[in-house]
């Protein structure tokens, strides 16, 4: 195995034993991203940035003994988190001249540990889509089938880690926008309780909604990430995280919602591994509990409305703000904002979002409730695995990816996606969501499931 295909468990012994320096990690993942480009990962690679920040972690790890854990460890972000001195497009041309003068809180922390910022991961633009298609920048191609997509927004993101280019990256997860591209790319995808890591520094879409997520190749990665970025300015409140997970389920009540179970558009193979990894579960000795969250099908349908007024509103400003002009962003983009000018728009706002943000509040309540009567709920991440490009043109169709995803953010719950078994010789992903900050519960059930 090469040292950048390596989980970061993995690589952390190795740099703490001297079987490598940072300096030797990065280049040699520097150098599979450059013999991998045609996957389309990246829209910056930091090549002289990332080597100097290596060389400054082996200096670090020569001369004092109490580090970080990220120390020398690379990382690949998402182009809409901001780097200082580094472009960051959004994956839109409309940004190509954006240089932010200051990091994201999320990068300000990764910086202080010590983790060598490698590049700025590919996006479909400005933070729409689900297949990494819309990218201004190219479309990313799935490390497993050349043929299929990623997901998105945050393919670029997953796919890296999925190629072996590194052990880690940043995304952000709107209405699952991390979580589904984990599931398509055999990856472990979170996203933190809302408010958990800061948003300050991450470009603004939907501000209610949006949080930094993390993938990796184990849980216990995702949770040693997760307990470096957390934190900060505009957070309240962070998970209590242990230092390992154990990855014991004895007693622990899984709740499934019938709801989830009656969906028309899951693919045969996925039920079939979700069925498979619940009696993984309690042939572990969970205890399987039916809920019900009924307005569970209304989620999707609210998601959209809401998500596309806070995105028209906050892109407009920014636009404004910047003296920029949409004439250069891409029709997904644009179909987006027409969306969100006319939900916002005199009588459709109390038709539309008004309506929507009601239905909102009572998933927030009926998803409390159910977690009131298990410890963690679980679903399929996504009713499908990850399809061939332009399967999906049709929007309605390409939304529907994201059904047991955004009533999830809607809420606000943290939620992670772990891979389990396979569906047409890809990945299926299952999602585990929690009570609000009951990160390290959800990474240990998701654990379990990959023992």
């Amino acid at each position: 195995m090469y040292a950048n295909e390596m989980t970061l468990s993995e690589l952390i012994g190795l740099l703490q034993s001297g079987g490598s320096s940072s300096e030797e990690l990065t280049r040699a993942c520097l150098d599979r991203i450059a013999k991998t480009s045609e996957l389309g990962n990246y829209i910056t690679v930091m090549n002289e940035e990332a080597i100097a920040s290596a060389r400054r972690a082996d200096e670090i790890r020569r001369k004092d003994g109490n580090i970080s854990l990220l120390l020398g460890i690379p990382i690949a972000v998402k182009d809409n988190i901001y780097t200082r001195g580094v472009k960051t497009t959004c994956g839109s041309r409309m940004l190509d001249g954006f240089v932010p003068d200051c990091d994201a809180v999320a990068v300000q922390k990764l910086k202080q540990a010590g983790a060598v910022i490698i590049g700025k991961a590919n996006m479909d633009e400005l933070a729409f889509g689900s297949t990494n298609e819309y990218s201004a920048y190219g479309v990313v191609k799935n490390a497993l089938d050349l043929t299929r997509v990623p997901g998105g927004s945050s393919g670029g993101s997953a796919n890296t880690v999925a190629a072996g280019q590194v052990p880690l990256a940043l995304g952000s997860d709107t209405g699952g926008s991390v979580r589904q591209p984990a599931a398509y790319c055999g990856l472990v995808g979170l996203k933190p309780t809302y408010s958990a890591v800061s948003r300050k520094g991450l470009f603004e879409q939907s501000p209610s909604m949006e949080q930094i997520g993390t993938l990796s190749r184990t849980c216990d990665d995702a949770l040693t990430l997760l307990s470096v970025i957390m934190g900060g300015e505009g957070t309240n409140g962070t998970p209590d995280l242990p230092m390992v997970l154990n990855g014991i389920v004895r007693g622990k009540r899984i709740g499934i919602a019938k709801e989830f179970l009656h969906t028309v558009n899951i693919l045969h193979g996925v039920a079939r591994e979700f069925t498979c990894a619940v009696k993984r579960l309690e042939d572990l000795g969970a205890i399987i509990t039916e809920v019900s969250i009924p307005s569970f099908y209304a989620g999707l349908n609210a998601y959209h409305v809401l998500s596309s007024a806070e995105a028209a509103v906050s892109l407009e400003r920014f636009v404004k703000s910047n003296d920029l002009s949409f004439d250069t962003v891409g029709a997904e983009v644009k179909r987006r904002m027409t969306l969100g000018v006319y939900v916002t728009d005199g009588k459709n706002y109390d038709e539309l979002y008004i309506k929507a943000a009601k239905v909102r509040a009572v998933i927030k309540r009926e998803y409390e409730s159910a977690l009131e009567q298990c410890d963690v709920l679980i679903s399929p991440t996504a009713p499908n695995v990850a399809m061939q490009f332009g399967a999906q043109s049709d929007p309605k169709a390409m939304h529907r990816n994201d059904e047991f995803l955004a009533p999830v953010s809607l809420a606000g719950l943290p939620a992670v996606s772990v891979p389990f078994g396979a569906a047409n010789g890809m990945p299926v992903g299952i999602q585990i969501i929690g009570k609000r900050f009951a990160e390290a519960e959800i990474l240990n059930v998701g654990k379990a499931l990959m023992k």
